[in-house]
Parts: structure tokens; C-alpha cells; sequence
């Protein structure tokens, strides 16, 4: 992974410094980095059916959105990692002024060697971080490792489309292809399957990420910093980019839940 990619941690002291509490509650333009927003996290979260109580492992948290999304509409207790230190110190903060800090913490991981002992979590939910990801077999086993027997595996992941040659950079993951490691839908569901994963869902999202992307509001309504601040003046390209590939049926997406239907290995 490009650790240069996502900033050099100078964005999260500008960015916090931006935040006005009493706007906290309308992040999203902010906090879900993701395609689909807020909107996505939530069909994600229903075809989760994460519960009151439930402790969720949150891979590539990012800044925290869909953490706190599932803390407020779920009761679940999450714990965030991403690889990018100063999102962990982003997401931390914008829980503390959402007043969901009790629920959420976020510290900076490694996907592949988690700092978690076996079998610990209900639900490991994961959107949009995979495709930074070349070892996509010990990622989900590792996955697989933390999660106890019965619970799930949900993620949101963009994947290779029928027409996957030719793909513009940068896009939100990646500024070149040597950091980009997208698989097509088939291959991530053998991926997942063959780290013992148990498929329960599994749903083309490829239509709705499109649909969004070419309609994507100008103005948020949020008052604030946006991931522009956050990802620095490429982010339009990347954007603009990320929504050609689509139309262009470079790329697709899906959102899957799996179960560890039984002990770890």
C-alpha cells in the first residue's frame, strides 16, 4: 500500500481544526468514504442484522462513519483499524464530539496480521478496503481468525467490471494500478469461500454505486471539511475518474454477508 496515498497526517490536524461541534451529526460528506454514502452503509447494516451489544471489528475504518452509524442505529460496540494513523486520530476525535466514544475506538493495523486474539468478534464489517489488498487469501482467513463460530463477515467492495482494461487513475484507493489489486465478483467470492467463509448474501450493488456516483450532490449541506480536505486537491479527479470506470463497466460492486460457520482455524 501507498502510505502517501491517503495524506501525510498534516490533513488531520487542518481537518479537526475545521470541525464545528455543533454540526457533528451531519459527517457524512466528511466520514462515509465510500461509494453510495451513508445510503450504502445502512443496506449493508440490514443485511448484516448486526444486534444490541455486538462487537464489531471495523476493517479500513477510515474516518469512523460507518462505525458510528452502527453504534447509533444498531447499539453495536465497534472497534475500528485502518492502516492510515491520522484517520484513526480523525475518527477518534469525530466520535468524541458525536458523543459515541464510549462505543467506538480506532487505532492504526494491519489487515493481515490483526492485534486480536481468536475468536472475539460478532461481526467483522469491511467497505471499500480490499482492493488495497493483494494477499486476498490470508486477508479474509485472518478475517475469519478474530470472528467466533456463527458470527458473520459483511463488506462492500468495488471489484474488477466486464470491462476492466484500461482503468483511469487516480481513483480513491489508488494513484496508479501498482496499488491497486481489484479482483472480479467471482474471484472474491472463491477467495472468500476457499478461507472457509459460508456464503449467506451475495448482491450485485453495481447499479445503485453508478446510479449514485452520476448523481452525487454539488453541495452537501455540511458546513465543514469534506474528504477534499482529507485527501487533498486530486480528490475531484479521483472522483470524476472513479465514475467514468463505472459508466464504462470498468468496475462494479457488490456487498456480500458470510458466516465462520464453525471454529476458526
Amino acid at each position: 500500500m501507498d502510505d502517501k496515498h491517503y495524506g501525510d497526517g498534516t490533513e488531520a490536524t487542518r481537518v479537526l481544526d475545521a470541525l464545528d461541534p455543533v454540526r457533528a451529526g451531519r459527517l457524512a460528506a466528511l466520514d462515509q468514504f465510500h461509494v453510495g454514502g451513508v445510503r450504502a452503509s445502512r443496506r449493508l447494516a440490514g443485511r448484516a442484522k448486526i444486534g444490541h451489544g455486538q462487537r464489531v471489528l471495523d476493517v479500513g475504518s477510515g474516518l469512523g462513519g460507518p462505525a458510528r452509524l452502527l453504534v447509533d442505529e444498531t447499539g453495536a460496540d465497534v472497534t475500528g483499524i485502518d492502516f492510515t494513523q491520522h484517520f484513526c486520530w480523525i475518527a477518534q476525535a469525530l466520535s468524541v464530539q458525536t458523543g459515541n466514544a464510549d462505543c467506538t475506538r480506532f487505532c492504526a493495523a494491519d489487515a493481515l496480521v490483526l492485534p486480536f486474539a481468536d475468536d472475539v468478534f460478532d461481526a467483522v464489517w469491511t467497505e471499500h478496503m480490499a482492493m488495497n489488498i493483494a494477499a486476498r487469501d490470508r486477508l479474509y482467513r485472518e478475517l475469519r481468525r478474530v470472528a467466533r463460530s456463527g458470527g458473520i463477515l459483511a463488506l462492500y467492495d468495488v471489484v474488477e467490471g466486464s470491462q476492466s482494461v484500461g482503468l483511469l487513475y487516480p481513483v480513491p484507493w489508488a494513484s496508479n494500478e501498482v496499488n491497486s489489486h481489484l479482483v472480479d465478483a467471482d474471484s472474491l467470492r472463491r477467495v472468500i469461500l476457499d478461507a472457509g467463509w459460508t456464503e449467506r448474501i451475495f448482491v450485485d450493488e453495481t447499479a445503485a454505486a453508478l446510479d449514485w456516483l452520476s448523481n452525487v450532490p454539488q453541495s452537501s449541506g455540511f458546513e465543514g471539511p469534506t474528504l477534499r480536505d482529507v485527501m487533498g486537491p486530486e480528490f475531484p479527479t479521483m472522483i470524476a475518474n472513479l465514475r467514468d470506470n463505472f459508466e464504462a463497466g470498468r468496475l462494479g460492486a457488490v456487498q456480500a454477508i458470510f458466516e465462520n460457520s464453525s471454529a476458526s482455524i
